[in-house]
């Protein structure tokens, strides 16, 4: 292994020497702890779109499949309609329908899907801070608030506690989604993007719960470290 590619196991090293630093005293609440795993998710889809041009995410595997990008349209106006749809199981009244009616449900942001792989990652940062500042409040009586997944004529009926649970397994099914389309694109991924992507997951793990003075240390070391000759 090259030194250069040596730099990415010290740099993941450091990340989870921060894993565990934050969580030997870390006690959140369930609905923290739930969108805790989301954010892991979040980490490693990140890391899949990080440096990925902007031609890749536009290609699509096959005809009449997605394209990276698309999926990724879908991927973050889903994060959305989830916090929106879940905030409305916890506070709507009892003559109120289950689920958020369309029309007040967040509209598409182009911005949210622009550019490379990196910007969009960043944009799906933005509105999963959205989702972990609006919810990450639910007490423990608010998770057995009932809600309805899926069409009022069809579906299942479900509890804020589940609905919580989605943002994690959403975002695991359309990371694995977009990597296939982005493999068809831009061909199989090398060692080093794979080490990135466990970096970010590793980031993913604490950056929620670590000051943001420690995270921006951590970023100033990372990349003195990358100066270095």
């Amino acid at each position: 292994m090259g030194s250069r590619y040596d730099l990415l196991f010290r740099t993941l090293e450091v990340e989870q020497g921060a894993v565990v630093a934050a969580r030997q005293t870390y006690r959140g609440s369930e609905s923290q702890r739930i969108l805790g795993l989301a954010q892991v998710a979040y980490g490693d889809l990140r890391g899949l779109l990080a440096g990925m041009d902007a031609a890749s995410l536009d290609r699509a595997p096959a005809e009449g499949e997605w394209s990276a990008r698309k999926t990724l349209e879908h991927t973050i106006g889903v994060e959305r309609s989830y916090r929106a749809n879940t905030r409305h199981a916890t506070v709507r009244a009892e003559n109120e329908p289950l689920t958020l009616p369309a029309d007040r449900r967040p509209k598409p942001d182009p911005a949210d899907i622009a550019g490379d792989g990196s910007a969009i990652a960043g944009r799906l940062g933005i509105r999963r801070a959205e989702t972990d500042a609006d919810l990450g409040t639910v007490t423990e009586a608010e998770m057995t608030r009932p809600s309805h997944w899926g069409a009022l004529d069809e579906g299942m009926d479900v509890d804020v506690r589940f609905r919580l649970h989605r943002f994690a397994s959403h975002l695991v099914e359309h990371t694995i989604q977009v990597e296939r389309a982005l493999e068809a694109a831009a061909g199989p991924f090398g060692d080093a993007r794979r080490t990135v992507r466990r970096i970010s997951v590793a980031r993913a793990m604490h950056e929620r719960i670590t000051p943001a003075a420690e995270l921006a240390r951590l970023d100033a070391d990372h990349e003195e470290r990358l100066r270095a000759p």
